[in-house]
């Protein structure tokens, strides 16, 4: 689940100045000891401090570039419950040792001497929130094994009574319950010994991680594997020292083993972009060799003017320059440095985005052809998205995608997707392109629509010029065989009967011609019904429904709005109702139709709901012609399921007011 840009910014500010807060507070609980201000770092807290700064720092950049990635987020509580050990170390120091008296020391030494265990949980996540490309069997509940055990720990050791490690052991948890007091020490001993299992196993699964991986996976994962390597038999250490009563020397085994790892992390992040956080390392490369030549030009403007012009000690001539020459130096060095960072940190990646770059100077370059000979693939190739789920192509004709893609998003849609050959380039280097292409692939995307409703609307005018000479075809051959034939046999008649000159022969064939005639102005007007009723002409689409409801064998109910609109749209709300009906009629074998005819929003809405079997083809060549004379309305139609079965035809045409 993608986490909104604010909820991210605001979870950040949270829990970034933890860890630097809890030192602060450190430093004002040494700094107000009336005995005299004590120092804060001693030779014996290095190995705990460098602990904290590496994971708080490595946990910072990896939530600051892969906010997803849990990883990063158990470093950072890994540095914040090494600078929570610090502060509760501190007080009770301070309350004990000091006697400054403060308040709730007993259960403030509780909480330090308990502190540890969440060194070992945020650690063991750490670890099995590490992406590999084999992922343990047991990864699901390695992680909620871990929390759940660390959180019992903490309970039963606070509602313990047993005394607390020396020097404090002449205080206890001031929430112990005497009654559960055995109980909750059984299950502290073994909670914490679930903890550190934990915690090896993760190591374990990272190290068979990397032995199972192979090629740059392989190497992401090698640094880290070596700060890993000591975990195990300083965990082993650490519990044997604790229990022989040397808790501060466990710490110390512990937060060196803490060390290694967050090294080893920061090395995989650096060298092989472990986390996926090369571009954090570029920027920041970027940035710092950006400030050295700032501050460079800064004072050697100062000291040139200074050397060579003669002013006043206290003019502000020399910093003003200064300052604009590195205001004017400093983008010139960022994109320089960029640059130069990038190409060695992945000279792949930037070859290929390098020459997109100059490519799409070339303002009739072709985007695809580009994209191939960047990426060295020629099957690289962008797709946009068309109707219904489909794609199209620059040409806007539909493709079937077949590889591989990188999706390029804008504002969190899908506007394309760039498929590429997984054989040949890496997707983080495609990704590098696709963001460099972001705006011209924006910009074929809307040319591909343009071309796309170009080749509906030709198509569409197509089947509409074949359907008119296909009915035109059907009026002629029924004119042809139908009242052609009668008129002609009918002058036939009437001159066979002028010549013969008789009387009585005459009026026969007279009789005759007659009902001829009745016949050839029936089937006129059945022709002309099929081009469009009377009813339309004289009454209106109402008129025209009622007249369909008389002559179609089936139970049709309908609401149709009794009002006159403009011919064509009349005409092709017709067509609309009669062909719905033509097709329930033939295919959905129904017994009941339901026509609805509403007008509102300058708009008119043609509903046609049957309940019979099947679905209609909205490809078929009827309700296909169909759209396109309502197409040609500047209208919309749709087809759709009906529930529990059926089909609705949905048409809305503009109307005016």
């Amino acid at each position: 689940m993608r986490v909104p840009q604010t909820a991210r910014v605001a979870l950040r500010a949270l829990t970034w100045p933890i860890g630097p807060a809890l030192v602060a507070a450190c430093a004002v609980v040494v700094k107000n000891d009336p005995h005299g201000p004590g120092n804060l770092i001693g030779a014996s807290d290095v190995p705990f401090v460098a602990a904290t700064l590496a994971c708080w720092l490595v946990g910072i950049v990896l939530t600051g570039r892969v906010f997803e990635q849990l990883a990063g987020w158990a470093f950072l509580g890994l540095g914040t419950a090494l600078a929570y050990s610090a502060v509760t170390d501190v007080y009770t120091d301070q309350s004990v040792n000091q006697g400054r008296d403060l308040p709730g020391e007993a259960l403030v030494a509780t909480l330090s001497d308990t502190s540890y265990i969440w060194w070992f949980v945020f650690l063991a996540l750490a670890l099995q929130f590490t992406p590999t490309t084999r992922p343990l069997r047991v990864r699901r509940w390695l992680p909620i094994c871990t929390v759940v055990s660390g959180v019992i720990y903490q309970v039963t050791a606070l509602l313990r009574s047993t005394p607390l490690d020396p020097p404090y052991e002449d205080l206890s948890s001031p929430l112990a319950i005497d009654s559960i007091s055995s109980a909750a020490s059984v299950f502290a001993a073994i909670a914490v010994v679930t903890v550190g299992l934990c915690l090896v196993a993760s190591a374990v699964g990272i190290i068979r991680a990397w032995r199972a991986a192979e090629s740059e996976a392989r190497q992401q994962l090698l640094w880290l594997v070596a700060g890993t390597l000591p975990l195990a038999p300083c965990v082993a250490a650490s519990f044997a020292v604790s229990y022989a009563g040397q808790a501060e020397a466990a710490g110390y085994i512990m937060a060196a083993a803490t060390v290694t790892i967050a090294v080893g992390a920061a090395l995989s992040v650096l060298r092989y972009r472990l986390y996926d956080v090369e571009r954090v390392v570029t920027d920041s490369a970027a940035y710092a060799i950006a400030s050295v030549a700032v501050v460079a030009i800064f004072v050697v403007v100062v000291v040139v003017i200074s050397a060579t012009t003669p002013i006043d000690p206290g003019s502000q001539l020399p910093t003003v320059a200064a300052t604009l020459a590195g205001a004017a130096v400093a983008r010139v060095a960022y994109v320089w440095g960029r640059r130069a960072v990038d190409r060695r940190v992945n000279r792949e990646r930037f070859d290929a985005v390098e020459a997109v770059r100059l490519g799409l100077r070339d303002a009739s370059a072709d985007l695809d052809a580009l994209l191939a000979a960047g990426l060295q693939d020629p099957s690289a190739r962008v797709l946009y998205p068309g109707p219904s789920g489909l794609w199209v192509n620059a040409d806007g004709l539909e493709i079937v995608p077949s590889g591989d893609a990188v999706e390029v998003r804008r504002h969190g849609v899908v506007t394309a997707q760039v498929e590429f050959d997984t054989g040949i380039v890496d997707r983080d280097v495609v990704e590098a392109v696709a963001r460099e292409a972001a705006a011209e692939i924006d910009n074929v995307a809307l040319r591909a629509e343009l071309r796309r409703q170009v080749e509906v609307v030709t198509e569409s005018r197509a089947r509409l010029a074949t359907a008119q000479l296909e009915e035109r075809r059907r009026i002629e051959r029924d004119l042809h065989d139908g009242a052609q034939q009668r008129l002609l046999a009918i002058a036939l008649q009437l001159q066979s009967a002028k010549v013969n000159g008789q009387e009585d022969v005459l009026h026969e064939e007279i009789e005759r011609a007659v009902a001829s005639l009745g016949l050839t102005v029936q089937e006129l007007r059945a022709l002309a019904g099929g081009l469009q009723p009377a009813a339309l002409a004289g009454g209106g689409l109402l008129a025209a429904v009622v007249d369909l409801a008389d002559r179609i064998p089936l139970t049709i109910d309908f609401d149709v709005v009794d009002r006159r609109f403009p011919a064509d749209v009349e005409s092709g709300a017709w067509f609309v109702i009669a062909e719905a009906v033509a097709n329930a009629v033939k295919h959905a074998d129904t017994q009941g139709i339901r026509i609805s005819v509403t007008a509102g929003d300058s708009r008119l809405r043609i509903v046609v709901a049957d309940c019979g079997v099947g679905h209609a083809d909205p490809t078929g060549h009827g309700l296909q012609g169909l759209a396109d004379r309502v197409a040609a309305l500047r209208g919309t139609l749709r087809v759709s399921g009906n529930q529990p079965h059926g089909t609705i035809v949905e048409a809305r045409l503009p109307c005016g007011s």
